[in-house]
């Protein structure tokens, strides 16, 4: 639900330009789009996934949300969450995970509305949302910012 901060609807958080601007300046460009697709999936994919609502699309967002931001940002401060390391968003990923493969259980709202989902539902979601991933990702390689080299 990180991505309602990043809409000023609670707490006191960033702005989607904000997120935007850091965005760019690790190579996720256009930073804007990607502001955008992240604000989406942190507010969408968790609102959908803690109400058990849409099957495997709130979850998939959310792990997929997850995974890019523990390989962009997180992975290259090491482990510990402390010093803004992979061992919170993560965790948060694989659950994600699970939760699109396991289904919402019998406390969610689909539950409680009786709707069912197909497994080629889920096959294809998550097969999108590993498309995303990996695009995300490769984008920061092409666009990361260049180290200034030291002449010897």
């Amino acid at each position: 639900m990180h991505g309602l901060m990043k809409l000023g609807w609670v707490g006191q958080g960033g702005s989607v330009a904000g997120t935007g601007g850091w965005f760019e300046s690790i190579g996720l460009r256009p930073g804007l789009f990607w502001a955008l697709v992240a604000t989406l999936a942190e507010a969408g994919g968790g609102i959908l996934m803690a109400l058990g609502l849409g099957g495997p699309i709130g979850p998939g967002l959310v792990a997929a949300d997850m995974l890019v931001v523990s390989v962009v940002a997180h992975l290259p401060k090491g482990f510990w969450a402390q010093n803004g390391g992979w061992e919170f968003p993560l965790p948060l990923a694989a659950a994600g995970f699970a939760v699109a493969l396991l289904g919402n259980g019998a406390w969610s709202l689909d539950s409680l509305l009786g709707l069912t989902y197909s497994a080629e539902l889920t096959t294809y979601w998550l097969a999108l949302m590993a498309i995303g991933v990996v695009l995300a990702i490769v984008a920061t390689k092409f666009f990361a910012p260049k180290t200034a080299q030291k002449s010897a």
